[in-house]
C-alpha cells in the first residue's frame, strides 16, 4: 500500500531532520503532578513492569530508538525489545544506537506485522497523535498485546499559556491563514485534548488514566526559534514566510526573556496509560 499524502510528508521530514525528537527532548525535565522527572522518555521507561520476566516490549514509532535504549538501561531481566518505525531513515540511527539490543521492523502502525497477544507492554512516545486512522491504530495495539498487557503512550497536547510556545503558535496562526493552502493537518484531534483522548481509550481499554505534562525546555530565544522552528506546522511554510516568523518571534521573544536572557519554552503533553482487556 503506498503512503498517504501524511505519511508521505513524514517520512520526507524524518529523512531531512532524522533523530530530531530525543535531540531536543531527551535532556528536558517534565513536571506532573507536581513532581519533576528527568524526561518524557523516562516517563515511559519507567512504565516497564520491574517484576522477573520474560517480558517482551514494543515501541511503536521507535525513531531513532532512544526510548528502547532507556528501557534497555533499567536492566529488566527477561525483557526483549521490539521496535517499529515506518522511515527507513530513523530506523538506521536506532540500529546503529541499539545494535543486538532490540529487534527492529519497518511498518504501518495501521497494520503491525506481529501476531495476536504478542507484547506484554507497549509503548509510543510523540507518534499516536500523528497517525492517520487512530481508531485503526489503536485496534492493532489491543491485538498485538497481550490480555492483562500494559499501554504507555504520550501525546502532543496544547501550549502552555505565558511562554514561548505559545507566543509561536499565535504569531504562526495569521501566517498560515494567509497561505494559499494551509499546512497538512496531521492525526486526529481528539489524541491532542483530554477529552478526546478519554474517548478513544474508554472504547477499547480499561484502567484508563490520562495525565497532564508540562516539558520545559527554556532557554535563548534563538534556542527556542531553533526548536520551535522545526515543528511540524513551521516546516511546512514557505522559506519567506518562515524568515518573517522568524523576525517576529525573535523580537517578541526578547520582550519576555528571564534570568540572564532565558525564556519560557513550556510543552503541553498527555501521559495515557491504560490496561489491555
Amino acid at each position: 500500500m503506498p503512503p498517504s499524502q501524511t505519511e508521505s510528508y513524514l517520512l520526507d521530514y524524518h529523512r531531512r531532520l532524522a533523530g530530531v525528537t530525543s535531540r531536543w527532548l531527551a535532556n528536558s525535565p517534565v513536571l506532573s503532578g507536581g513532581s519533576r522527572f528527568s524526561s518524557t522518555y523516562d516517563l515511559l521507561a519507567d512504565a516497564v513492569p520491574a517484576d522477573p520476566g520474560p517480558r517482551r516490549v514494543l515501541d511503536l514509532a521507535c525513531g531513532d530508538g532512544y526510548l528502547l535504549e532507556r528501557v534497555a538501561r533499567r536492566g529488566l531481566p527477561g525483557t526483549s525489545l521490539v521496535g517499529i518505525d515506518m522511515s527507513a531513515d530513523e530506523l538506521s540511527l536506532a540500529k546503529a544506537r541499539l545494535g543486538a539490543t532490540a529487534t527492529l521492523v519497518q511498518g504501518r502502525a495501521q497494520a503491525l506485522p506481529f501476531d495476536a497477544a504478542t507484547f506484554d507492554v507497549v509503548l509510543s512516545h510523540l507518534a499516536l497523535m500523528l497517525m492517520d486512522e487512530g481508531e485503526r491504530v489503536l485496534a492493532e495495539l489491543r491485538r498485538v498485546s497481550k490480555p492483562g498487557g500494559r499501554l504507555a503512550v504520550i501525546v502532543g497536547g496544547t501550549p502552555v499559556p505565558g511562554g514561548a510556545v505559545a507566543l509561536f503558535k499565535d504569531l504562526m496562526k495569521p501566517l498560515i491563514a494567509a497561505e494559499p493552502a494551509p499546512p497538512l493537518s496531521l492525526g486526529d484531534r481528539r489524541f491532542r485534548a483530554e477529552a478526546g483522548l478519554r474517548e478513544l481509550f474508554g472504547a477499547g481499554f480499561q484502567d484508563v488514566s490520562v495525565e497532564a505534562l508540562e516539558v520545559i525546555d527554556d532557554g535563548p530565544p534563538e534556542r527556542a526559534w531553533e526548536f520551535l522552528s522545526a515543528t511540524y506546522d513551521a516546516d511546512q511554510l514557505p522559506a519567506a514566510t518562515r524568515a518573517a516568523l522568524e523576525r517576529s518571534f525573535l523580537a517578541e521573544a526578547r520582550s519576555l526573556a528571564h534570568d540572564g536572557g532565558n525564556v519560557a519554552c513550556r510543552w503541553g503533553m498527555y501521559r495515557v496509560l491504560a490496561t489491555i482487556p
